[in-house]
């Protein structure tokens, strides 16, 4: 029996990314119920340089996020869900996070220094 090609329309879906101090996920949900309908995490490396300092790699971050994504994305489309109903996108944060980078170029200074 050949697999079905037709995805599965659930209305609107949200997502959500979720960046940790010490990892990253990425969330979709049924904006009608809020149901989880897929997830992926990754953790972050941390490195504590001085007494009180916890610092991340900005890139590596970055890389975790869409990875998060990406693997995600993957999951739904197996559960054939698709991926063009995610209308919105959420975004929560460390707060007490500080990251410098250069305007022109938008590389960082330096690694990102978050509050213990």
């Amino acid at each position: 029996m050949a697999a079905s090609s037709s995805r599965v329309t659930l209305g609107p879906l949200v997502a959500a990314i979720d960046q940790g101090t010490s990892s990253t996920r990425f969330l979709v949900f049924n904006a009608k119920t809020a149901e989880l309908l897929s997830h992926h995490q990754v953790e972050i490396n941390q490195s504590f340089p001085k007494e009180g300092w916890v610092e991340e790699d900005p890139k590596e971050i970055l890389q975790s996020v869409y990875e998060c994504m990406e693997r995600t994305c993957e999951k739904l489309t197996q559960l054939n869900i698709d991926i063009s109903n995610i209308k919105a996108i959420g975004v929560t944060n460390q707060r007490e996070t500080t990251l410098v980078w250069d305007k022109e170029t938008g590389e960082p200074l330096y690694n990102c220094l978050t509050g213990v």
